[in-house]
Protein backbone atom coordinates (compact mmCIF):
# COMPACT_ATOMS: atom_id res chain seq x y z
CA UNK A 1 0.00 0.00 0.00
CA UNK A 2 1.60 3.30 -1.04
CA UNK A 3 1.73 6.47 1.05
CA UNK A 4 -0.94 8.30 -0.98
CA UNK A 5 -3.44 5.45 -0.62
CA UNK A 6 -2.69 5.14 3.10
CA UNK A 7 -3.34 8.86 3.54
CA UNK A 8 -6.62 8.56 1.64
CA UNK A 9 -7.80 5.71 3.89
CA UNK A 10 -6.80 7.57 7.06
CA UNK A 11 -8.78 10.62 5.99
CA UNK A 12 -11.87 8.46 5.61
CA UNK A 13 -11.58 6.97 9.16
CA UNK A 14 -14.03 8.66 11.59
CA UNK A 15 -12.36 10.39 14.53
CA UNK A 16 -13.72 9.18 17.92
CA UNK A 17 -15.99 11.67 19.71
CA UNK A 18 -15.79 14.14 16.82
CA UNK A 19 -18.88 16.10 17.83
CA UNK A 20 -17.71 16.36 21.43
CA UNK A 21 -14.36 17.70 20.28
CA UNK A 22 -16.07 20.38 18.22
CA UNK A 23 -18.31 21.39 21.12
CA UNK A 24 -15.31 21.69 23.44
CA UNK A 25 -13.47 23.83 20.91
CA UNK A 26 -16.44 26.14 20.44
CA UNK A 27 -16.83 26.53 24.22
CA UNK A 28 -13.16 27.40 24.59
CA UNK A 29 -13.37 30.06 21.89
CA UNK A 30 -16.50 31.59 23.46
CA UNK A 31 -14.85 31.71 26.88
CA UNK A 32 -11.66 33.13 25.43
CA UNK A 33 -13.50 35.98 23.71
CA UNK A 34 -15.31 36.81 26.96
CA UNK A 35 -12.03 36.85 28.91
CA UNK A 36 -10.35 38.86 26.18
CA UNK A 37 -13.09 41.50 26.36
CA UNK A 38 -12.71 41.66 30.15
CA UNK A 39 -8.97 41.84 29.77
CA UNK A 40 -9.27 44.94 27.57
CA UNK A 41 -10.99 46.69 30.46
CA UNK A 42 -8.49 45.39 33.05
CA UNK A 43 -5.02 46.76 33.80
CA UNK A 44 -2.54 46.29 30.94
CA UNK A 45 -0.28 43.85 32.84
CA UNK A 46 -3.12 41.25 32.90
CA UNK A 47 -3.78 41.32 29.11
CA UNK A 48 -1.29 38.58 28.27
CA UNK A 49 -3.31 35.84 30.01
CA UNK A 50 -6.52 36.20 27.93
CA UNK A 51 -4.43 36.34 24.78
CA UNK A 52 -2.72 33.11 25.73
CA UNK A 53 -6.08 31.49 26.50
CA UNK A 54 -7.45 32.75 23.20
CA UNK A 55 -4.48 31.38 21.29
CA UNK A 56 -4.82 27.98 22.97
CA UNK A 57 -8.57 27.96 22.35
CA UNK A 58 -8.17 28.77 18.67
CA UNK A 59 -5.49 26.09 18.36
CA UNK A 60 -7.83 23.56 19.98
CA UNK A 61 -10.69 24.54 17.72
CA UNK A 62 -8.54 24.31 14.61
CA UNK A 63 -7.31 20.90 15.71
CA UNK A 64 -10.88 19.74 16.16
CA UNK A 65 -11.88 21.10 12.78
CA UNK A 66 -8.90 19.68 10.96
CA UNK A 67 -9.09 16.26 12.55
CA UNK A 68 -12.81 15.54 12.43
CA UNK A 69 -14.90 14.54 9.42
CA UNK A 70 -17.31 17.35 10.23
CA UNK A 71 -14.43 19.77 9.94
CA UNK A 72 -13.37 18.47 6.54
CA UNK A 73 -15.79 20.76 4.74
CA UNK A 74 -14.46 23.77 6.68
CA UNK A 75 -10.89 22.74 5.92
CA UNK A 76 -11.69 22.43 2.21
CA UNK A 77 -13.45 25.80 2.30
CA UNK A 78 -10.39 27.45 3.86
CA UNK A 79 -8.16 25.86 1.23
CA UNK A 80 -10.46 27.06 -1.55
CA UNK A 81 -10.48 30.63 -0.26
CA UNK A 82 -6.72 30.93 -0.02
CA UNK A 83 -5.55 28.83 -2.94
CA UNK A 84 -6.18 28.88 -6.67
CA UNK A 85 -7.21 25.29 -7.14
CA UNK A 86 -7.19 22.25 -4.92
CA UNK A 87 -3.93 21.89 -3.03
CA UNK A 88 -1.94 18.68 -3.54
CA UNK A 89 -3.83 17.75 -6.71
CA UNK A 90 -2.69 14.55 -8.36
CA UNK A 91 -0.05 15.34 -11.02
CA UNK A 92 -1.50 13.03 -13.67
CA UNK A 93 -4.74 11.29 -14.60
CA UNK A 94 -4.00 7.64 -13.86
CA UNK A 95 -7.59 6.51 -13.42
CA UNK A 96 -10.97 7.98 -14.39
CA UNK A 97 -13.16 8.21 -11.27
CA UNK A 98 -16.58 6.90 -12.24
CA UNK A 99 -15.15 4.72 -15.02
CA UNK A 100 -15.82 4.97 -18.73
CA UNK A 101 -13.75 6.75 -21.37
CA UNK A 102 -13.25 10.44 -22.06
CA UNK A 103 -13.10 12.23 -25.39
CA UNK A 104 -10.97 15.34 -24.91
CA UNK A 105 -10.53 18.10 -27.50
CA UNK A 106 -7.17 19.90 -27.46
CA UNK A 107 -5.31 22.22 -29.82
CA UNK A 108 -3.47 19.14 -31.09
CA UNK A 109 -6.75 17.32 -31.80
CA UNK A 110 -9.10 14.94 -29.96
CA UNK A 111 -7.79 12.40 -27.44
CA UNK A 112 -9.38 9.18 -26.27
CA UNK A 113 -8.67 8.57 -22.58
CA UNK A 114 -9.28 5.05 -21.27
CA UNK A 115 -10.46 4.18 -17.77
CA UNK A 116 -6.86 3.55 -16.63
CA UNK A 117 -5.79 7.03 -17.75
CA UNK A 118 -3.91 5.92 -20.87
CA UNK A 119 -4.65 8.15 -23.85
CA UNK A 120 -4.25 8.34 -27.60
CA UNK A 121 -4.28 11.35 -29.92
CA UNK A 122 -6.59 10.64 -32.87
CA UNK A 123 -5.22 13.23 -35.30
CA UNK A 124 -5.48 16.87 -36.34
CA UNK A 125 -9.26 17.13 -36.05
CA UNK A 126 -10.98 20.28 -34.83
CA UNK A 127 -14.07 18.63 -33.28
CA UNK A 128 -15.14 15.14 -32.27
CA UNK A 129 -18.16 13.17 -31.04
CA UNK A 130 -18.59 9.64 -29.67
CA UNK A 131 -20.69 7.05 -31.39
CA UNK A 132 -23.34 5.80 -28.93
CA UNK A 133 -21.34 2.79 -27.71
CA UNK A 134 -17.90 4.25 -28.19
CA UNK A 135 -16.97 2.01 -31.11
CA UNK A 136 -16.16 5.04 -33.30
CA UNK A 137 -15.49 8.74 -33.11
CA UNK A 138 -16.98 11.21 -35.57
CA UNK A 139 -14.55 14.03 -36.40
CA UNK A 140 -14.61 17.35 -38.24
CA UNK A 141 -11.65 19.06 -39.86
CA UNK A 142 -12.01 21.80 -42.43
CA UNK A 143 -14.50 20.65 -45.07
CA UNK A 144 -14.26 16.98 -44.12
CA UNK A 145 -16.38 14.78 -41.86
CA UNK A 146 -14.71 11.51 -40.88
CA UNK A 147 -15.23 8.44 -38.72
CA UNK A 148 -12.25 6.89 -36.94
CA UNK A 149 -11.77 4.09 -34.48
CA UNK A 150 -10.72 4.93 -30.91
CA UNK A 151 -7.19 3.84 -31.79
CA UNK A 152 -7.07 6.44 -34.58
CA UNK A 153 -7.68 4.10 -37.53
CA UNK A 154 -9.70 5.96 -40.22
CA UNK A 155 -12.92 4.32 -41.44
CA UNK A 156 -14.38 6.79 -43.94
CA UNK A 157 -14.50 10.48 -44.89
CA UNK A 158 -16.80 12.73 -46.87
CA UNK A 159 -16.62 16.34 -48.03
CA UNK A 160 -20.11 17.83 -48.30
CA UNK A 161 -19.01 21.33 -49.32
CA UNK A 162 -18.60 23.97 -46.65
CA UNK A 163 -16.73 23.93 -43.36
CA UNK A 164 -17.93 21.02 -41.22
CA UNK A 165 -18.78 21.69 -37.56
CA UNK A 166 -20.72 20.35 -34.54
CA UNK A 167 -20.95 16.68 -35.60
CA UNK A 168 -23.43 14.74 -33.48
CA UNK A 169 -23.83 10.94 -33.67
CA UNK A 170 -27.36 9.63 -33.22
CA UNK A 171 -28.01 7.40 -30.16
CA UNK A 172 -29.37 4.82 -32.61
CA UNK A 173 -25.88 4.61 -34.12
CA UNK A 174 -27.22 4.87 -37.69
CA UNK A 175 -27.00 8.61 -38.40
CA UNK A 176 -24.70 11.61 -37.92
CA UNK A 177 -25.92 15.21 -38.00
CA UNK A 178 -23.52 18.07 -38.72
CA UNK A 179 -23.32 21.59 -40.10
CA UNK A 180 -21.66 22.28 -43.45
CA UNK A 181 -21.29 26.04 -43.63
CA UNK A 182 -24.61 27.30 -42.24
CA UNK A 183 -26.66 24.32 -43.46
CA UNK A 184 -27.66 21.29 -41.41
CA UNK A 185 -27.01 17.91 -43.00
CA UNK A 186 -27.44 14.25 -42.04
CA UNK A 187 -25.48 11.25 -43.23
CA UNK A 188 -25.67 7.52 -42.64
CA UNK A 189 -23.10 6.27 -40.15
CA UNK A 190 -21.17 4.57 -42.97
CA UNK A 191 -20.62 7.91 -44.72
CA UNK A 192 -23.21 7.36 -47.45
CA UNK A 193 -26.49 9.12 -48.30
CA UNK A 194 -25.44 12.59 -47.18
CA UNK A 195 -28.59 14.78 -47.40
CA UNK A 196 -29.53 18.38 -46.68
CA UNK A 197 -31.97 18.72 -43.80
CA UNK A 198 -32.16 22.52 -43.46
CA UNK A 199 -30.42 25.59 -44.81
CA UNK A 200 -29.42 28.72 -42.87
CA UNK A 201 -29.35 27.27 -39.37
CA UNK A 202 -27.87 28.77 -36.23
CA UNK A 203 -24.53 27.72 -34.78
CA UNK A 204 -26.13 25.86 -31.85
CA UNK A 205 -25.31 22.12 -32.00
CA UNK A 206 -28.33 19.96 -32.94
CA UNK A 207 -29.74 17.46 -30.43
CA UNK A 208 -30.87 13.94 -31.28
CA UNK A 209 -33.74 12.12 -29.63
CA UNK A 210 -32.13 10.27 -26.73
CA UNK A 211 -34.14 7.09 -27.43
CA UNK A 212 -32.65 6.74 -30.89
CA UNK A 213 -35.65 7.95 -32.86
CA UNK A 214 -35.00 9.80 -36.11
CA UNK A 215 -35.93 13.10 -34.43
CA UNK A 216 -33.49 16.01 -34.46
CA UNK A 217 -33.96 19.32 -32.62
CA UNK A 218 -32.18 22.40 -33.96
CA UNK A 219 -32.48 26.19 -34.06
CA UNK A 220 -32.69 27.92 -37.42
CA UNK A 221 -31.12 31.25 -38.34
CA UNK A 222 -34.33 33.06 -37.37
CA UNK A 223 -34.25 31.78 -33.78
CA UNK A 224 -36.98 29.16 -34.22
CA UNK A 225 -36.63 25.83 -32.43
CA UNK A 226 -37.59 23.04 -34.79
CA UNK A 227 -37.93 19.27 -34.48
CA UNK A 228 -37.45 17.44 -37.75
CA UNK A 229 -38.08 13.90 -38.90
CA UNK A 230 -34.73 13.11 -40.48
CA UNK A 231 -36.21 10.24 -42.51
CA UNK A 232 -38.71 12.43 -44.35
CA UNK A 233 -36.97 15.77 -43.82
CA UNK A 234 -40.22 17.32 -42.58
CA UNK A 235 -40.48 19.74 -39.66
CA UNK A 236 -43.04 18.22 -37.30
CA UNK A 237 -42.97 20.87 -34.54
CA UNK A 238 -41.65 24.42 -34.12
CA UNK A 239 -41.74 27.31 -31.63
CA UNK A 240 -39.61 30.28 -30.63
CA UNK A 241 -36.30 29.14 -29.16
CA UNK A 242 -34.95 30.36 -25.84
CA UNK A 243 -33.18 33.67 -26.61
CA UNK A 244 -29.41 33.37 -26.46
CA UNK A 245 -29.49 29.58 -26.34
CA UNK A 246 -26.10 27.94 -25.75
CA UNK A 247 -27.25 24.32 -25.71
CA UNK A 248 -30.13 21.87 -25.58
CA UNK A 249 -30.59 18.25 -24.60
CA UNK A 250 -33.33 15.61 -24.63
CA UNK A 251 -34.20 13.77 -21.44
CA UNK A 252 -33.02 10.12 -21.56
CA UNK A 253 -36.60 8.92 -22.10
CA UNK A 254 -37.48 11.79 -24.50
CA UNK A 255 -40.04 13.08 -22.01
CA UNK A 256 -38.61 16.61 -22.02
CA UNK A 257 -36.29 18.96 -23.86
CA UNK A 258 -33.87 21.12 -21.86
CA UNK A 259 -32.87 24.52 -23.26
CA UNK A 260 -29.87 26.37 -21.85
CA UNK A 261 -28.94 30.06 -21.94
CA UNK A 262 -26.71 32.24 -19.72
CA UNK A 263 -29.73 33.54 -17.80
CA UNK A 264 -32.29 30.78 -18.05
CA UNK A 265 -32.80 27.04 -17.98
CA UNK A 266 -36.13 25.85 -19.23
CA UNK A 267 -37.85 22.54 -19.85
CA UNK A 268 -40.54 21.61 -22.32
CA UNK A 269 -42.48 18.41 -21.75
CA UNK A 270 -42.60 16.19 -24.83
CA UNK A 271 -45.50 13.98 -25.85
CA UNK A 272 -44.67 11.32 -28.42
CA UNK A 273 -47.42 9.55 -30.28
CA UNK A 274 -47.19 6.05 -31.67
CA UNK A 275 -46.23 7.57 -34.99
CA UNK A 276 -43.10 9.71 -35.23
CA UNK A 277 -45.09 12.46 -36.95
CA UNK A 278 -47.14 13.01 -33.79
CA UNK A 279 -44.91 15.01 -31.49
CA UNK A 280 -46.15 17.77 -29.21
CA UNK A 281 -44.13 19.93 -26.84
CA UNK A 282 -45.71 21.63 -23.87
CA UNK A 283 -45.22 25.27 -22.82
CA UNK A 284 -41.76 26.19 -21.50
CA UNK A 285 -41.18 25.97 -17.75
CA UNK A 286 -38.20 27.75 -16.18
CA UNK A 287 -35.93 25.81 -13.83
CA UNK A 288 -35.41 27.64 -10.52
CA UNK A 289 -31.91 29.13 -10.18
CA UNK A 290 -30.18 31.36 -7.60
CA UNK A 291 -30.58 35.08 -8.14
CA UNK A 292 -27.79 37.06 -9.85
CA UNK A 293 -26.21 33.88 -11.21
CA UNK A 294 -25.19 33.17 -14.81
CA UNK A 295 -25.41 29.68 -16.28
CA UNK A 296 -22.03 28.58 -17.64
CA UNK A 297 -22.99 24.97 -18.39
CA UNK A 298 -25.76 22.49 -17.57
CA UNK A 299 -26.50 18.84 -18.27
CA UNK A 300 -29.16 16.25 -17.44
CA UNK A 301 -28.04 13.23 -15.44
CA UNK A 302 -27.89 9.88 -17.26
CA UNK A 303 -31.16 8.79 -15.58
CA UNK A 304 -32.83 12.16 -16.21
CA UNK A 305 -33.68 12.71 -12.53
CA UNK A 306 -31.34 15.65 -11.98
CA UNK A 307 -29.80 18.63 -13.74
CA UNK A 308 -26.24 19.67 -12.90
CA UNK A 309 -25.74 23.40 -13.33
CA UNK A 310 -22.45 25.30 -13.34
CA UNK A 311 -23.01 28.89 -12.21
CA UNK A 312 -20.95 32.06 -12.26
CA UNK A 313 -21.75 34.04 -9.10
CA UNK A 314 -19.45 37.06 -9.24
CA UNK A 315 -18.33 39.86 -11.51
CA UNK A 316 -15.10 40.24 -13.42
CA UNK A 317 -13.18 41.53 -10.36
CA UNK A 318 -14.26 38.89 -7.85
CA UNK A 319 -15.41 35.86 -9.82
CA UNK A 320 -16.90 32.95 -7.92
CA UNK A 321 -18.40 29.70 -9.16
CA UNK A 322 -20.78 27.08 -7.88
CA UNK A 323 -22.09 23.73 -9.03
CA UNK A 324 -25.61 22.81 -7.99
CA UNK A 325 -27.80 19.79 -8.66
CA UNK A 326 -31.46 20.57 -9.13
CA UNK A 327 -34.56 18.46 -9.71
CA UNK A 328 -36.39 18.83 -13.05
CA UNK A 329 -39.69 18.69 -11.13
CA UNK A 330 -38.86 21.82 -9.14
CA UNK A 331 -37.60 20.34 -5.85
CA UNK A 332 -34.98 22.40 -3.94
CA UNK A 333 -31.47 22.28 -5.34
CA UNK A 334 -28.35 21.31 -3.43
CA UNK A 335 -24.85 22.72 -3.77
CA UNK A 336 -22.04 20.34 -4.64
CA UNK A 337 -19.24 22.86 -4.91
CA UNK A 338 -18.61 26.56 -4.30
CA UNK A 339 -15.24 28.13 -5.02
CA UNK A 340 -13.50 31.35 -6.00
CA UNK A 341 -12.46 31.66 -9.63
CA UNK A 342 -14.07 30.58 -12.88
CA UNK A 343 -15.08 27.01 -13.70
CA UNK A 344 -15.73 26.36 -17.38
CA UNK A 345 -17.66 23.12 -18.00
CA UNK A 346 -19.07 19.97 -16.48
CA UNK A 347 -19.87 16.43 -17.60
CA UNK A 348 -21.68 13.50 -15.96
CA UNK A 349 -20.00 10.14 -15.60
CA UNK A 350 -21.89 7.40 -17.47
CA UNK A 351 -23.16 5.93 -14.19
CA UNK A 352 -24.13 9.31 -12.75
CA UNK A 353 -21.88 8.96 -9.69
CA UNK A 354 -19.46 11.76 -10.56
CA UNK A 355 -19.24 15.14 -12.23
CA UNK A 356 -16.11 16.18 -14.07
CA UNK A 357 -15.69 19.93 -13.52
CA UNK A 358 -13.07 21.93 -15.41
CA UNK A 359 -11.08 24.67 -13.65
CA UNK A 360 -8.83 26.30 -16.30
CA UNK A 361 -7.35 28.97 -13.98
CA UNK A 362 -6.03 26.22 -11.70
CA UNK A 363 -5.22 23.91 -14.65
CA UNK A 364 -7.23 21.20 -12.91
CA UNK A 365 -10.07 18.77 -13.40
CA UNK A 366 -12.24 18.05 -10.37
CA UNK A 367 -14.08 14.74 -10.12
CA UNK A 368 -16.86 15.53 -7.66
CA UNK A 369 -19.17 12.86 -6.17
CA UNK A 370 -22.83 13.61 -6.86
CA UNK A 371 -23.90 12.13 -3.51
CA UNK A 372 -22.75 12.93 0.03
CA UNK A 373 -20.33 10.02 0.23
CA UNK A 374 -16.95 9.95 -1.47
CA UNK A 375 -14.26 12.59 -1.87
CA UNK A 376 -13.30 15.07 -4.55
CA UNK A 377 -10.37 14.01 -6.71
CA UNK A 378 -8.38 16.82 -8.26
CA UNK A 379 -6.07 16.23 -11.23
CA UNK A 380 -3.51 18.94 -11.98
CA UNK A 381 -1.36 19.95 -14.94
CA UNK A 382 -4.21 19.11 -17.34
CA UNK A 383 -3.02 21.40 -20.15
CA UNK A 384 0.37 19.77 -20.58
CA UNK A 385 -1.05 16.26 -20.38
CA UNK A 386 -2.87 16.99 -23.64
CA UNK A 387 -0.13 19.07 -25.27
CA UNK A 388 2.93 16.79 -25.51
CA UNK A 389 6.10 18.49 -26.63
CA UNK A 390 4.75 22.00 -26.10
CA UNK A 391 7.50 24.32 -24.87
CA UNK A 392 5.28 27.35 -24.12
CA UNK A 393 1.95 27.75 -22.44
CA UNK A 394 -0.51 25.04 -23.43
CA UNK A 395 -4.24 25.71 -23.92
CA UNK A 396 -6.70 24.12 -21.55
CA UNK A 397 -8.57 21.25 -23.30
CA UNK A 398 -12.34 20.69 -23.48
CA UNK A 399 -14.28 17.55 -22.63
CA UNK A 400 -16.12 16.45 -25.76
CA UNK A 401 -17.84 13.42 -24.21
CA UNK A 402 -17.79 10.83 -21.44
CA UNK A 403 -18.61 7.40 -22.83
CA UNK A 404 -20.80 5.50 -22.56
CA UNK A 405 -24.32 5.46 -21.21
CA UNK A 406 -26.10 2.14 -21.13
CA UNK A 407 -28.44 1.74 -24.11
Amino acid sequence: MNEARLGELLREVPIPEAEAAERRGQALVTAAFAECAAGDRAPRHRASLPRLVLALAIASLLAALLLTPAGAAVRDWVDDVFTAGVRDAEPALTRIPGGGRLLVQSDAGPWVVKADGSRRLLGRYREATWSPRGLYVGTASGRTLSAVQPDGTPRWSLSPGGVVSVPRWSPSGFLIAFRAGDSLRVTAADGNEDVLLAGHTGALPPAWSARGLALLAYVDAGGVLRIADTESGATIWSAEALPGSTGMEWAPDDSALLEISPRTLRLREVELGKLIERVRLGPPRNVSLPQRADVVDAALSPDGNAIAVLLSLGGARTPRSAVIVTDPTGAPSRTLLRTPGRLSELAWSPDGSRLLIAWPEADQWLFVPTEARGRVRAIGDISRQFAPGTSGTASFPQVAGWCCRSP
